[in-house]
């Protein structure tokens, strides 16, 4: 709406309003004035009069108030369309205003609004990729955590199960994505697939072997270089392996390799392969190299999962399967043999004396001898089963078939001549036997237990026969229970008052009583007397031949103080000493002790190790010699020539007696007499200043050659029998008034014990 229009015609619109049109009435009031003016002029040469002069000043006063009305009117007609003017003029603004106030708001409030839309679409988008990422992160984690649970738990797991896993975690980031996982082969020239994710069957097809003749494709260029390679544009790259993922819908793809824990080499690639053409982002970078991590991370634990089994299963030195492996494959033959209605032959090889070599050679000679007794086993045509080292010196074969029941015992003596053959140890040749247990299935047990144990046995009974082999039977069932009763027995027997102590006299050259030696007897009520030769090797085995021993030191020490009480001479009394009783550290005080208690003078004990105690850890068994010589004890090295130790040992180890072990006194009237032996032995021990005692004495003659050789103590059934400690008494009293020592001639020596 226009100002100037609207103002002219209020003001015309007031001007119309006045009387008689306003402008007419203005016209007339001058008229009047004019004609007065006229006629006054006319009038001025004559005087006029007071009368005319006040008509026409009335006349004149009349038409000016007249003309002033008018005017005024006007001024006020005039003001009234100013003042409404005025008042539309102000409304008329301030509508203006109000307009331009209004469509300012609209288009304040358009953009706000505006505005807002982008906000919320743009929060949208953001909660879109907020959700999206939150989706792939637990994808991610979630197949982390599978991997790492299957790689966790104790169950056998296929690596390719485990690396499927992981690549469906990857190709689950991108639902473009495809992933692959490559291992390089140990000719190091191609990539074999070992997982990939659910996608294209003919891209998988193409994805199984990735050789030397693509060198390009992203898988051999990571895997050659070692860094990341990104292919985006597929199409532009123009090879041949481009043109078949291009053909299968690859148009991008990105390869990272890794490698294994300890390996400088690349183990494999994790490849992704894009539906899309673009490349990966940092943050798509950096989760494809903690996945090929993981993947490493798989490869390394199955590559120590093997190496784990392989040790947990075989014996490191011979190569040989180890002894739990040994008991699967019997459990494996044992089943084989029951489905097919076979006999089965169990084989427990133990090679004698074996000890033998480790002291004397080394324990690298020892290693060398199982090596080559290891390898003479399993190429041996004989053996058609399977072969493992079950601990130590010890093997375990099998023979299946029917072959087993009637070529066993054959089969077994062929062994033991194979491993009797020579074996070369440094500059020495070695030769070792072996004893050889057969047991069989079904006819010894249907059990791994049984057939183990009764093989084992019959083993034992072969290498205390010296047979060299031995098949089991039934009849040594009833030996077996017998050996746990006394096994049994054994173990009580202190506490039950099932042992004693025997004394056997020893003479010397002129038929005198020197002393005597503690012997240790065995009675059961049940199973009645049992000879050393049984019950010591169980005690030793049990290892209860450490208290049974001390308590034979202790009574054969009260014993002696018994006798000093009773006004006796002093005599000498000899105790044997097990290993196990000699290697404990408090041995030396523990005698020391017990000679404290009993008040017996130390020179009068005479501690008998044999050459197994001596010759074992040199300086051990020297520093404990010299603690018993420290405390007045004498030591004795008994059943000499029965061991292996070496005679440059002897010279130096603090011996004072040397007692001939009865073998060799046996066969001194043989036709091939040990007599050379003996008198060597004899004449060594005494240039040494060593006291030499011959044990097993039986016959004049020996006695006489022994003397003859300048033997200086005897021992045995042609002087006395072992004496219960009473009886022993008699004699110790009766070499006081007489010289004749003999128990056969002697009164009080009539009574003796086995």
């Amino acid at each position: 709406m226009k100002v100037k229009p609207l103002f002219w015609a209020l003001l015309f619109c007031a001007l119309s309003t006045l009387p008689g049109h306003g402008l007419g009435d203005s016209s007339n009031v001058r008229q009047v004035l004019h004609s007065k003016t006229v006629h006054a002029s006319r009038w001025h040469a004559a005087d006029l009069s007071a009368t005319d002069l006040g008509v026409w000043r009335e006349e004149l006063d009349d038409a000016g108030r007249v003309h002033s009305w008018t005017i005024a009117g006007q001024i006020f007609a005039l003001l009234l369309c100013a003042v409404f003017g005025l008042l539309v003029l102000k409304f008329y603004y301030r509508a203006r205003r109000e307009a331009r106030r209004r469509e300012q708001a609209e288009s304040e409030l358009n953009q706000a609004r505006h505005a807002l839309e982008l906000r919320v679409q743009e929060r949208t988008r953001e909660l879109s990729l907020e959700v999206e990422e939150r989706r792939r992160a637990e994808e991610l984690n979630r197949g982390q955590k599978q991997v790492l649970e299957m790689l966790a738990t104790h169950r056998e797991q296929k690596i390719e199960d485990i690396l499927r896993i992981l690549a469906d975690t990857v190709a689950s980031q991108r639902r473009s994505w495809e992933c692959s996982l490559h291992l390089v082969d140990r000719t190091r020239k191609t990539l074999q697939l070992a997982a990939t994710s659910e996608g294209n069957q003919k891209l998988r097809r193409y994805l199984v072997s990735i050789s030397a003749d693509f060198p390009d494709a992203p898988e051999s260029q990571a895997c050659a270089t070692g860094k990341p390679c990104v292919v985006e544009k597929m199409t532009e790259v123009r090879r041949p392996w481009s043109e078949l993922l291009v053909a299968n819908g690859i148009h991008s793809a990105f390869s990272i390799p890794f490698r294994v824990a300890g390996s400088g080499d690349t183990a494999g690639t994790l490849t992704v392969y894009s539906r899309l053409q673009n490349g990966p982002s940092s943050r798509d970078l950096e989760m494809l190299e903690s996945a090929a991590g993981l993947g490493a991370l798989v490869i390394e634990h199955r590559r120590i999962h093997a190496e784990l089994l392989h040790n947990a299963y075989q014996d490191p030195l011979t190569g040989l399967p180890n002894r739990r492996a040994g008991e699967q494959a019997l459990e494996l033959a044992i089943d084989t043999a029951g489905r097919r209605c076979e006999p089965l032959a169990v084989l427990w090889i133990d090679l004698d004396r074996f000890k033998r070599i480790n002291d004397q050679f080394g324990h690298g000679a020892g290693d060398r001898v199982l090596h080559t007794v290891a390898d003479r086993l399993r190429a041996n045509p004989l053996l058609t089963g399977r072969v493992m080292r079950m601990g130590g010196d010890e093997f375990l074969a099998l023979i299946p078939g029917k072959t087993a029941g009637t070529d066993a015992g054959l089969i077994a003596g062929q062994l033991g001549k194979a491993i009797a053959e020579p074996i070369s140890v440094g500059s020495a040749m070695v030769t070792i036997s072996a004893s050889i247990g057969v047991s069989l299935y079904p006819r010894d047990g249907a059990s791994l237990d049984m057939l183990q144990r009764n093989a084992d046995f019959a083993m034992y009974r072969a290498k205390t026969a010296g047979a060299g082999m031995c098949v089991y039977s039934p009849a040594m069932s009833a030996e077996t229970g017998a050996a746990l009763e006394l096994e049994q027995a054994l173990s009580v027997a202190l506490e039950n008052n099932y042992l004693r102590v025997v004394y056997q006299p020893i003479y010397a050259q002129d038929e005198h009583l020197t002393g005597f030696e503690a012997l240790l007897r065995f009675h059961h009520p049940r199973l009645g007397e049992i000879p050393p030769s049984r019950f010591i090797p169980i005690a030793e085995e049990m290892r209860l031949i450490v208290p049974i021993g001390n308590w034979v030191l202790r009574q054969a020490c009260r014993q002696l103080q018994s006798w000093m009480e009773a006004g006796l001479p002093c005599t000498r009394m000899g105790v044997n000493i097990s290993a196990l009783q000699f290697a404990h550290e408090g041995f030396a005080g523990m005698v020391s002790d017990i000679l404290c208690e009993c008040a017996v003078p130390p020179e009068n004990l005479l501690l008998e190790l044999t050459e197994t105690v001596v010759m074992g850890d040199y300086g051990a068994v020297v520093r404990q010699m010299n603690l018993l010589k420290d405390c007045g004890v004498r030591i004795a090295m008994d059943d000499f020539g029965t061991g292996y130790s070496s005679l440059s040992y002897i010279h130096r180890l603090p011996i004072d007696v040397l007692k001939i072990d009865r073998s060799f006194i046996e066969r001194l009237d043989e036709i091939e007499s040990t007599r050379p032996i003996v008198e060597a032995v004899i004449s060594m021990a005494t240039r040494l200043g060593l006291m030499v005692i011959a044990e097993g004495v039986e016959t004049e003659r020996q006695r006489r050659m022994l003397q003859e050789a300048g033997c200086h103590g005897f021992q045995g059934y042609f002087f006395a029998r072992p004496l219960p400690a009473e009886q022993a008494g008699h004699c110790l009293a009766a070499s006081a008034t007489k010289r004749a020592a003999n128990p056969q001639r002697a009164a009080a020596c009539a009574v003796t014990v086995p």
